[in-house]
């Protein structure tokens, strides 16, 4: 299995990032691997943080319907970070899962030194935003 700092590297959101920038982010998160059909999250849980996926599938789950089906390379718990809130969704995994998370406190300031990344991670907040939109017309 490659290293967490390889397998972020792996990732878009991550794609260009120096070796040393990827080793000091690795640093900071932890390695999480759930079951089939564990919860990740759930509504209302606070300072949950960030979670990138490494391996397997997720479900978000919004007022008990499946929302969306989340896959490796893919994150969620940005907009509680973003916003210092509890979290608005539900996740599940769907399959056996391996993922990274990253605190508030540690991703924050990420985010400020490498601009890139913050504009991978918008440009996929704002893909989820425009989606949501289509479904509901």
């Amino acid at each position: 299995m490659p290293s967490l700092a390889g397998s972020l590297g792996s990732l878009a959101l991550f794609a260009d990032l120096p070796p040393e920038s990827l080793e000091a982010l690795a640093a900071s998160m932890q390695e999480e691997e759930f079951g089939e059909g564990e919860w990740i999250l759930r509504k209302g849980q606070a300072n949950a943080g960030l979670r990138v996926i490494l391996e397997g599938e997720v479900t978000v789950v919004i007022g008990g319907i499946d929302r969306a089906v989340l896959h490796a390379g893919m994150f969620f718990g940005e907009i509680s970070v973003l916003l210092d809130q509890p979290v608005g969704a539900s996740v599940v995994s769907r399959t056996p899962l391996r993922c990274a998370h990253i605190d508030r406190a540690d991703l924050i300031p990420f985010l400020l030194d490498h601009p890139t990344v913050t504009l991978r991670l918008l440009q996929a907040e704002a893909r989820r935003v425009d989606d949501a939109n289509r479904w509901m017309l």
